[in-house]
């Protein structure tokens, strides 16, 4: 039973050094999104900077079902493999066109080693990707970004 235990806190401790904290999209459909967020549709995604503004970040904490008081996606540095532009391009649009949030959309919270390594970003959003990548990969690839 000992060995069982040690097996899986190993592989608990393990996958969390491979995957980070990590957070799937958790809202799918715009009609559950708060209408004073959605409103505001056409302020986010406006720039190229990686700091959230306030729209920017609460929208984020809300599709990811993420408690501000536990971690405020507004004013984090947020890295988004892809672009931040056409992340939220991708969004208006299918707003718009009444579909579904931008699907496949992960979002990794950065430790303050993975933080460091990656150029200063908070965290990094990945979208349209069919697989789950590691932390590092993710990690690698904002660095080459910055």
């Amino acid at each position: 039973m000992k060995q069982l235990l040690s097996v899986t806190l190993f592989i608990i401790i393990f996958s969390m050094k491979i995957f980070g904290q990590i957070y799937e999209l958790q809202v799918h459909n715009f009609a559950e999104i708060p209408t004073e967020l959605i409103n505001h549709i056409e302020k986010m995604g406006v720039d190229t900077s990686s700091i959230l503004n306030e729209y920017e970040g609460r929208y984020l904490n809300f599709i990811f079902k993420i408690d501000p008081q536990d971690l405020n996606l507004v004013g984090k540095r947020v890295g988004f493999i892809g672009s931040k532009i056409d992340y939220f391009k991708d969004t208006r649009e299918r707003f718009y066109e009444n579909t579904t949030t931008v699907g496949g959309s992960v979002l990794y919270i950065f430790n303050a080693a993975q933080k460091e390594e990656s150029g200063g970003y908070d965290a990094a959003i990945v979208y349209w990707s069919k697989f789950l990548l590691p932390v590092d990969k993710v990690v690698k690839k904002l660095k080459k970004q910055h």
